[in-house]
């Protein structure tokens, strides 16, 4: 999908007030915790803190920034393989939805908030936004349901709701984590379980739409992620992403 294809929505001020209330509250929660990835790339992004992005000039700043766009989702969660697709093409998929008032601490539908204020800092990074890219290729290069599946779950509990350590301390990665104040106070929670980003346990642990997730995992550091796909490759015999 090109730029043309995207449209920036009549939003109520309801909607506006939503996103603002969203991003200083969650803004505050997260400064203590997030990566320097995301840290970085959130000046770069250059979000409105008041009102609700345009895709249309988001879509533009990452095209000169890593030649990434956007695409329109049509509010609703791709499936896996639409979604991989528009990653090896360098597209990251958008909603135009805003979640309900009510709905402050956790959407289950797609949600333009955890696209833009969870995702779209990482897409300023090269290597993230590369890795992504690779992400996309590894999954089109297999036709195997088993692995599709795995590499959805490498995906979810990297970059969607992953943990990184910064040196000693234990910091946010995932996007879901970014646009979800219920489910990153979860996440911190020492009482919940936490582990190693291990391949294989991460292949075999279902993901959670709906709710929060029972355990997480962890990340060494930012190239890890892209360590991730290739180690995959070579364990599943499948082709190395290029």
């Amino acid at each position: 999908m090109t730029n043309q294809m995207l449209v920036m929505p009549a939003y109520t001020e309801e909607d506006h007030h939503t996103w603002a209330t969203l991003y200083a509250r969650q803004w505050e929660h997260v400064a203590p915790y997030a990566c320097q990835q995301w840290l970085a790339g959130m000046p770069v992004l250059g979000l409105d803190p008041l009102r609700l992005p345009d895709p249309r000039v988001y879509s533009g700043r990452l095209a000169e920034l890593t030649g990434w766009t956007l695409s329109d989702a049509a509010n609703a969660y791709l499936g896996p393989t639409e979604w991989f697709e528009a990653l090896a093409d360098r597209r990251f998929p958008v909603t135009n939805y805003i979640r309900r008032p009510h709905e402050i601490e956790f959407t289950p539908l797609p949600d333009l908030f955890h696209e833009y204020f969870g995702h779209l800092a990482f897409f300023t990074d090269h290597f993230f936004a590369e890795t992504a890219r690779l992400f996309g290729e590894l999954y089109l290069s297999s036709s195997d349901e088993r692995q599709h599946l795995e590499i959805s779950r490498l995906w979810w509990f990297s970059t969607e709701f992953g943990l990184i350590r910064e040196g000693a301390d234990l910091k946010i990665y995932g996007a879901g984590l970014y646009s979800s104040p219920g489910e990153m106070s979860h996440a911190l929670d020492p009482n919940i379980p936490r582990y190693n980003f291990d391949i294989r346990q991460v292949a075999g642990t279902p993901s959670a739409v709906y709710s929060y997730h029972p355990a997480y995992f962890i990340l060494d550091d930012p190239q890890h992620v892209r360590r991730i796909v290739y180690d995959y490759a070579r364990m599943e015999g499948l082709p190395l992403p290029s």
